[in-house]
C-alpha cells in the first residue's frame, strides 16, 4: 500500500459476485435507456399524447432508469478503479507505474467511447468515464479525508451547473431534440454530426450530470470495502438501499409527471424539475448498487444460474456494454432496420430487454468455456501490454474458477 494514501480498500482473495452482479444487471437498464432515445422519448420528452403502454413505459424509465442505471455505473467504475490501483500497490507495483496504469485506461476508454460513439451512439458513457479517470484519478493516491472533500466541492460544483444545464435543456427543447433522434448513416451531412460531437460529448455529460462525483463516491466506497464484504456492511447498505432509492423515487416524480401532462409547468420550473431528477440520481445510482450488494451477499454461496450469467456479464462489461448498444442500434435505427419510429417508448423496452437477454445467453456461454470478452481482453492489453495482460487475463480466469 502506497505510503501516500495510508488506506484502502482490502485486496480481495477471489472474485465477489455482487459487483459483477450489479454491473450485468446495469447493462440491462443502460440499453432500456439507449432504446428510448430511439424511440422519440428521451428524457423530459411529452409523452402526454401517446398510447397507454408508452405512456406506462415512459413512466417507468422516468422513475427508475434515466440517470439512475448511468449513475450506478459511474459509481461502480470508481469502485473497480479504487480495488485497480489498491491490487496493484499491494503486489509492490511503484506508484509512478500505477499513475502511468490509470492514465493509460482512461485515454483508451476515451479511443474505445470515440469509436462508439461515432459508430453507433453519440450519447454513450465510455468517454465519459475515460476523462473522469484522467481528471479525478489522483484522487486514489490521497487520504480518504481528501476524497470526501473533493466530493463536497463536487457537489457544489453540481448544484449550480446541473439546474443551468437542464433550464437550458427545457427552454431548448427535450433530450430527444438535442440528440436529433440520433444522427442517420446515409449523408455527409450524418457523419460530420456524428464526428462534431465526438469532443462536445463527455464535457457536456461532466458539466450538465453529476458524473465526477459519483465516480468519487465510487472510490471512496471502494475503499471502504462496501461490495467486497457486504455482510459486514449490512446495516449500512440497507439503510442506503431504502433511503436513498425511495428519495430518487420521489425526486423524479415531478418531471414524471409534467411528461404525463398531469403538472404544466413554465420552462424554468420544468428544467428545475429535470434538476431535481438529475440530482437525485446520485441517491439511486447508491441505493441501486447497496441493493445488488445485499442480492449478491444472499447468492454468494449458491447462486442460481441465471445470477451466474448476470454476474457473468458484468465480468465482461465492456464486451457486452457495446454489443447490447449495436443490437439496440441495429434493431431501433431509422436507417437499419428502422423498428425505433413505430416501436414506441414500451417497443423500445422490449428491444433493449430481447437485446440483453441475448447477451446473456452468449455472457454464459463464455462463463463456461471460461473465456473473456474480446473488448474487456483488449482492453486490458492496451493498458498493460502484451505480457502484463495475459497475466491478467490469466488472474482473472483462476478468480472465476475459485468464486
Amino acid at each position: 500500500m502506497s505510503a501516500t494514501t495510508g488506506v484502502g480498500p482490502p485486496v480481495r482473495a477471489q472474485r465477489k459476485l455482487a459487483p459483477d452482479l450489479a454491473r450485468g444487471a446495469m447493462l440491462l437498464l443502460i440499453a432500456m435507456a439507449y432504446a428510448g432515445v430511439y424511440a422519440g422519448g428521451g428524457f423530459g420528452t411529452d409523452v402526454a399524447g401517446d398510447p397507454w403502454p408508452d405512456r406506462a413505459a415512459a413512466l417507468f424509465t422516468t422513475l427508475f432508469l434515466d440517470n439512475r442505471a448511468f449513475p450506478m455505473f459511474a459509481i461502480l467504475f470508481g469502485y473497480g478503479m479504487a480495488w485497480m490501483v489498491a491490487r496493484q500497490l499491494a503486489r509492490g507495483t511503484p506508484e509512478r507505474e500505477v499513475r502511468r496504469l490509470l492514465r493509460r485506461r482512461g485515454g483508451f476508454l476515451l479511443l474505445f467511447g470515440f469509436v462508439h460513439a461515432f459508430l453507433v451512439f453519440p450519447g454513450e458513457i465510455l468517454t465519459s468515464y475515460g476523462l473522469a479517470a484522467l481528471v479525478t484519478g489522483w484522487l486514489l493516491f490521497r487520504s480518504n479525508r481528501t476524497i470526501v472533500r473533493a466530493a463536497v466541492v463536487f457537489a457544489a460544483f453540481y448544484a449550480v451547473t446541473v439546474p443551468l444545464a437542464m433550464v437550458a435543456m427545457a427552454w431548448a427543447g427535450s433530450e430527444a431534440e438535442e440528440y436529433g433522434l440520433i444522427p442517420g448513416y446515409l449523408t455527409a451531412q450524418d457523419w460530420f454530426e456524428r464526428l462534431a460531437f465526438l469532443p462536445s460529448g463527455p464535457l457536456f455529460i461532466a458539466f450538465a450530470y453529476p458524473l465526477l462525483i459519483l465516480v468519487v463516491l465510487g472510490y471512496r466506497a471502494g475503499r471502504a470495502g462496501l461490495l467486497d464484504d457486504p455482510a459486514a456492511h449490512r446495516g449500512l447498505l440497507t439503510r442506503i438501499a431504502v433511503v436513498c432509492t425511495s428519495l430518487s423515487v420521489l425526486g423524479a416524480l415531478p418531471i414524471a409527471l409534467t411528461v404525463q401532462g398531469v403538472l404544466s409547468p413554465g420552462a424554468i420550473t420544468e428544467g428545475l424539475s429535470m434538476a431535481l431528477q438529475v440530482l437525485t440520481g446520485i441517491l439511486g445510482g447508491a441505493g441501486y448498487a447497496a441493493l445488488f450488494a445485499l442480492w449478491g451477499m444472499r447468492l454468494e454461496r449458491k447462486p442460481s444460474p441465471l445470477a451466474r450469467a448476470v454476474a457473468a456479464m458484468g465480468q465482461r462489461s465492456l464486451t457486452f456494454y457495446i454489443l447490447n448498444s449495436v443490437l439496440v442500434a441495429v434493431v431501433l435505427h431509422p436507417d437499419l432496420v428502422g423498428l425505433g419510429t413505430g416501436a414506441g417508448a414500451f417497443g423500445a423496452l422490449l428491444v433493449a430487454a430481447l437485446a440483453w437477454s441475448v447477451s446473456l445467453a452468449l455472457a454464459a456461454w463464455s462463463e463456461v468455456r471460461n473465456r473473456p470478452g474480446p473488448l474487456d481482453q483488449l482492453m486490458r492489453r492496451c493498458v498493460y501490454g502484451g505480457r502484463k495482460a495475459r497475466r491478467a487475463a490469466e488472474a482473472e480466469a483462476s478468480s472465476r474458477r475459485d468464486g
